[in-house]
């Protein structure tokens, strides 16, 4: 624990939190319409305390995530014992893109308490390893990362996958334990699993609802899909308009889709290789992929109930992305770089860190209200403005214009189809199921509209 007594913690501590809210803040001034009639909202504690009002909740989301990149930055370093991969893996994970929507979206705070509470407990859990404790202090760390599990599993039930980022700890770390006092430790944290599964079949028994994700995965036989979302989400953590131009290319459709396949395994075979090589230098290491997988799972589990391809399940994922980045080159460039090769790296870094500090900073006045979130998904192309026409079909109350714009969701789908085969399908199928419920409810008015007549495509 002694590298935390140095000074240099407190200065990037203060860096990290002046360009996090630099970024984040003043997206408290965004419209009310977002957070009170999202119907997500309501469902969160602390919104009663606050009491629904948006702009409270939209500046608490923001010191909830200043303060999950100040554990990030406390957790990496415990990892790595390198200041400098610590800050810059903190620096990205708090103004990259990819976790815009986590921290605009009131909807999606549940994963900024997951990213609190795990970072938070991974942090204390660590800490009972650390040298130089005094009698029993050991215990009382796990004690307290228990409770802080306990809270947060309860507070948002994804948090439940901690204990896999524990395991794969014990097995990675230097100073391995004999296998009864680890498993005396993780014993706090699979009872209170234990605890929440019975609540949560409770709950299910209850009120037909539950804590927990369901195990979709997307359908058992489309499990071949999962690397594709993993490629797209590794992509979208550094430069977001890049993961579209290999789909842009002016190419018929059966070229595109042998280049989009290699494009993914590319992407997924340079994380790997970036993992691997940082894992044989210090098997520690492997925490990054862990970071990547872990938090990812409940949303690939929750993905067909919710939004395909949503980057709010990445918010936590991201920091596997970043780590795994600047723990090889920690390794296997810094202590090489000098003269006219420091300033390029330093000048590469920069430019990357400005285009998505720039671009987070834009994306926070995307959320002002409604409107202006429709008009930004349909001015892009691909699943945006499928998502927009969806959007519009939500805030409106006339079923004609429902049914318009479930028209337009449909057709832009298929303008986009190539490039969006992972998604495809359940964006169709959630089309026609909503267009059936729209034609009941007209039918139930004795107002009979035509496909013919409105060029909605067929009921399945």
């Amino acid at each position: 624990m002694n590298f935390f007594k140095n000074n240099k913690i407190i200065f990037h501590f203060l860096i990290l939190a002046v360009i996090t809210a630099a970024v984040y803040f003043g997206n408290y001034k965004n419209d009310y319409a977002l957070a009170v009639n999202n119907e997500y909202s309501v469902n969160y504690f602390l919104n009663l305390a606050e009491p629904f009002n948006p702009h409270v909740s939209h500046l608490f989301s923001d010191i909830i995530h200043v303060f999950n990149v100040l554990l990030c930055y406390m957790v990496i370093l415990m990892l790595s014992k390198s200041y400098r991969a610590a800050f810059l893996t903190a620096l990205f994970f708090a103004v990259a893109p990819v976790g815009s929507n986590a921290v605009n979206e009131i909807a999606a705070r549940g994963h900024l308490f997951t990213g609190f509470f795990a970072l938070s407990s991974f942090l204390f859990y660590m800490l009972a390893d650390s040298s130089g404790l005094k009698h029993n202090q050991d215990k009382h760390f796990i004690a307290l990362a228990a409770f802080l599990f306990f809270i947060g599993v309860f507070f948002w039930p994804t948090l439940i996958v901690l204990p896999v980022l524990l395991a794969v700890y014990e097995f990675a770390k230097n100073n391995r334990q004999p296998v009864k006092k680890v498993f005396f430790k993780m014993l706090p944290f699979a009872v209170i699993v234990f605890i929440a599964a019975a609540v949560n079949l409770y709950v299910l028994r209850s009120v037909d609802s539950g804590l927990f994700f369901s195990l979709n995965l997307f359908g058992w036989a489309s499990l071949y899909k999962i690397p594709s979302l993993m490629a797209y989400y590794i992509v979208y953590c550094f430069v977001p308009p890049f993961f579209d131009i290999i789909y842009s290319l002016p190419l018929p459709p059966f070229m595109q889709d042998p280049l989009r396949y290699l494009w993914q395994f590319g992407v997924l075979a340079s994380y790997a290789a970036v993992c691997f090589f940082a894992y044989r230098k210090n098997r520690i290491f492997i925490l990054a992929p862990a970071f990547f997988i872990i938090f990812l799972l409940p949303g690939l589990i929750l993905i067909d109930k919710t939004e395909v391809m949503s980057l709010r399940y990445m918010y936590m994922g991201s920091i596997g992305v970043f780590f795994a980045l600047f723990a090889f080159l920690e390794i296997y460039a810094f202590p090489y770089l000098g003269g006219k090769k420091k300033w390029i790296a330093v000048l590469v870094l920069g430019l990357f860190f400005v285009f998505s500090a720039v671009n987070s900073y834009v994306r926070k006045y995307m959320w002002v209200n409604p409107d202006k979130i429709t008009a930004a998904m349909l001015g892009n192309e691909g699943l945006a403005e499928v998502y927009g026409w969806f959007l519009k079909t939500d805030m409106e109350d006339d079923l004609i214009l429902k049914l318009t714009y479930l028209k337009q969701a449909e057709e832009a789908l298929e303008k986009n189809k190539y490039g969006y085969d992972l998604a495809y399908d359940l964006t169709d199928r959630k089309i026609k199921e909503k267009t059936k419920v729209v034609r009941e409810l007209l039918h139930g008015e004795k107002k009979a509209i035509t496909n013919d007549e409105l060029g909605v495509s067929k009921e399945p």
